[in-house]
């Protein structure tokens, strides 16, 4: 395990509805059906921009969306939370989500603190990817945990190094497609299809010489063992 405890809490971080369940679902998966860990989704924005200009998603729809997805990880819905932040706005409220996701973090009526926070990878080509890492990043200036950055489909190829590779067992990368399509308003893009998913998760398993396996894959920011 990562960090020397028995039910490791952890709290997921994405800019929007399904970034974690993309970046982290089948790790998610495996943390509570293995290690009985107590998770938290925190999405920053209620994702309600349309790829069509002047068009927008239910702001309802998509939160019922993400409660459904995590619920399919094995995450309850008490613990998933979204915030109201403006759909790629984070760029204009820096320190707002940098305070927002440092009162979830250092919460003093929280019964511990987290051990493992997930985040998005720094180097990406959506603001809103870059403004929730950075964001991050900030908040956890003074966190003495493992925080572990995942992968999503506006990641930038070259510059993500992954140095943590998470065995995905078939009831996992299932349950992360389950996720994935739980996400019905977002059924028209690639990156959510179960082509994609595993195409991802086998490839980073072959790099490794893991025949018929899945992986997820992560960088390392900092991992304390106090």
């Amino acid at each position: 395990m990562l960090v020397p405890v028995d039910s490791p809490h952890v709290l997921a971080i994405g800019a929007h509805p399904d970034d974690i369940e993309i970046g982290a679902g089948g790790f998610v998966h495996r943390l509570i059906q293995e290690h009985n860990a107590v998770v938290h989704f925190l999405i920053l924005t209620e994702g309600r921009q349309h790829p069509k200009e002047g068009k927008f998603y239910e702001p309802s729809l998509r939160r019922k969306e993400s409660v459904i997805a995590a619920q399919h990880l094995g995450v309850p819905a008490k613990n998933v939370e979204v915030l109201e932040f403006a759909d790629c706005g984070l760029h204009e409220v820096g320190h707002q989500v940098i305070r927002a996701i440092e009162s979830r973090v250092h919460d003093a009526n929280r019964p511990r603190p987290f051990d493992i926070i997930l985040a998005h990878s720094g180097e990406d080509t959506h603001a809103d990817h870059r403004e929730s890492h950075e964001a991050t990043i900030s908040a956890l200036r003074n966190y003495w945990g493992a925080v572990l950055l995942y992968q999503s489909p506006s990641t930038k190829p070259n510059t993500f190094h992954p140095t943590l590779f998470v065995n995905l067992p078939e009831d996992s990368i299932r349950q992360k497609d389950r996720a994935l399509q739980a996400h019905a308003s977002q059924q028209n893009k690639e990156f959510m299809k179960i082509a994609r998913t595993v195409g991802l998760a086998t490839s980073w398993a072959l790099f490794h010489h893991l025949t018929e396996k899945y992986c997820e894959a992560f960088e390392i920011y900092k991992w304390f063992w106090l």
